[in-house]
């Protein structure tokens, strides 16, 4: 795949986040700020929504792996964000209760401090479609050679 390929992708991608930014953003601040609840927890309710947005964007729109098993990405993915909900929870409690930092200006940190460094390179994982692999002039289960 050549640099110009991987930066559209990265592109694709990053655009699928800001989505999903902007999904976790609003699941934050509704529970928070209208529904009460305590931002620690909002943050998981929010979590997942944005979670939802970044698996079919990402599987359909960043990495065109449609062709590729939706089980087999699904528990790849799920295993990918069972770290990242860990770490963004973790992240977001130290800048929340340590730093005293807003809410808002603390998700937007967390969120891409754990994109950028974790969660993209693992999706790469994740979305990889492999390519079948050509026949031979055999067809299909042939050895090699046969004609």
């Amino acid at each position: 795949m050549s640099f110009l390929s991987r930066f559209f992708r990265f592109l694709r991608s990053s655009f699928v986040g800001i989505m999903a930014t902007v999904a976790d953003f609003a699941v934050l601040e509704i529970c928070v700020r209208l529904l009460h609840v305590e931002p620690s927890t909002a943050k998981i309710f929010s979590f997942l929504v944005g979670l939802s947005v970044q698996f079919f964007g990402n599987r359909t729109f960043a990495f065109h792996a449609t062709g590729g098993s939706l089980r087999r990405q699904a528990l790849l993915f799920c295993c990918v964000e069972s770290v990242t909900l860990t770490l963004n929870w973790l992240l977001f409690r130290f800048l929340i209760r340590s730093l005293h930092l807003p809410i808002e200006l603390a998700n937007l940190i967390v969120t891409f401090v754990i994109y950028v460094g974790f969660s993209y390179p693992a999706w790469r994982l994740v979305f990889r479609v492999s390519k079948p692999h050509e026949q031979g002039p055999g067809g299909p289960g042939a050895p090699s050679g046969a004609a």
